[in-house]
């Protein structure tokens, strides 16, 4: 018998096989972007269609050619609702941004993933607050989204009254017009422009230029892993030096080296791209701020973590864990970081002294705060190092020398 040819076997799974060509061609996670079930995501695509069922629909997609069964498609699971000024304390720090009177050129903003916009218009609404203070402050907001029906509701800026209950009052009153159980963006509609792209194509988002800030806010857990990797790089690349990322609440950008450094942002953290010509920034004092309870462990093995743990909770410390050193500094960026770190000289993903150089930059300093694990002997360096597998005896040195 003859062997059968690669794919054959997805060809016999039309929902595997689309899941497929979802992630190489669009990027998305048909899991992630349907997680309740794919028949529920897909019922009414389904009955337009007049099929029988997910894997008929499925069958149809990959090999009937109808392009626009494919924009419905990426727009039903790219579909969510979202409200303006959904999740306010992200726009906190944009509304309490101070101007910078040598800054050129307009403050430019990308919302990443729009959607119908609400979270553009938001961006809007907080720099347009900004101007009123300073009238010379220019900005400038694009939104950027895989599907045309999304980008083209975006551009009237008309939402249910529903997507407006998180405005403030008087900033709902101010920017919208209301009409019949819906809002409509006033003023600042001619500040948003809408861009329809890809943002798991490479270079996708160098048209539009270069940034000051990226939102990102949800759309990343509904991408392949590949596909989350490729939109990371496109939003890193669009940033200008100095520039700042904000993912979602529980998103992060792992232990890839893209040159970012977590930052605090609001009551969380966000991400700032390097600016040679600026420097770093003053270092804040942390002796009020860190808990003297809490301490992080970051390295790569779980068995080191889980050692070291035990002897820190044997001397009535709480213990977080990390598996890269950007991990470690996005917990230093919220509040009540942990006072002291124990990183592992070669954390990726450059090492424990980057690492000590952000916690530094984050207000984490002073003697004793960081200890350097490395196997063997350690070398004589001018931070605290101990030898793996660590000891007692050598835990109670560190813990004397930082004061816990």
């Amino acid at each position: 018998m003859a062997a059968e040819p690669a794919g054959a076997e997805l060809l016999r799974r039309p929902l595997e096989a689309l899941e497929a060509r979802l992630g190489e061609t669009l990027g998305l996670s048909l899991r992630e972007c349907a997680p309740e079930g794919v028949l529920p995501r897909l019922r009414y695509r389904i009955q337009d269609r007049a099929l029988d069922g997910p894997e008929a629909y499925a069958e149809y997609i990959l090999y009937s050619g109808d392009r626009a069964a494919w924009e419905d498609l990426a727009e039903t699971l790219t579909a969510n609702e979202s409200r303006v000024f959904g999740s306010p304390e992200d726009f906190t720090p944009l509304l309490e941004m101070a101007v910078d009177a040598d800054s050129r050129g307009p403050f430019r903003c990308l919302s990443a993933g729009c959607g119908t916009g609400e979270e553009a218009y938001s961006l809007a609404i907080a720099l347009a607050e900004v101007q009123s203070r300073s009238p010379s402050f220019e900005f400038e907001v694009i939104g950027a989204d895989l599907s045309t029906r999304a980008i083209a509701r975006a551009r009237r800026g008309v939402y249910p009254a529903s997507r407006g209950e998180s405005i403030p009052p008087e900033l709902r009153e101010r920017y919208f017009l209301e009409r019949s159980g819906e809002i409509a963006a006033g003023p600042v509609r001619r500040r948003v422009r809408f861009a329809r792209l890809n943002l798991c194509e490479p270079d996708s988002l160098l048209p539009l230029g270069p940034f000051d800030l990226v939102l990102a806010r949800g759309f990343l857990p509904t991408l392949t892993p590949d596909g989350g990797r490729a939109a990371l790089r496109n939003l890193v690349g669009a940033l200008a030096p100095g520039g700042v990322l904000l993912l979602g609440a529980e998103d992060s950008i792992g232990d890839l080296d893209l040159g970012m450094t977590p930052i605090r942002w609001g009551e969380r953290f966000a991400y700032e791209k390097a600016d040679p010509e600026r420097g770093s920034a003053p270092r804040p004092d942390s002796s009020e701020t860190c808990d003297p309870k809490l301490a992080l462990v970051a390295h790569r093995s779980g068995v080191t973590r889980a050692w070291i743990r035990i002897l820190l909770e044997q001397h009535g410390l709480r213990v977080e864990e990390a598996p890269h050193g950007i991990r470690a500094l996005e917990r230093a960026a919220l509040g009540g970081p942990p006072s002291l770190y124990f990183l592992e000289r070669t954390v990726p993903p450059r090492g424990a002294g980057w690492v000590e150089e952000g916690l530094s930059a984050l207000g984490v300093h002073g003697p004793g705060r960081v200890v350097l694990l490395s196997p063997g002997t350690p070398d004589a360096s001018g931070s605290a190092t101990v030898a793996l597998p660590l000891t007692r005896r050598d835990l109670d040195k560190v813990l004397a020398r930082a004061a816990l």
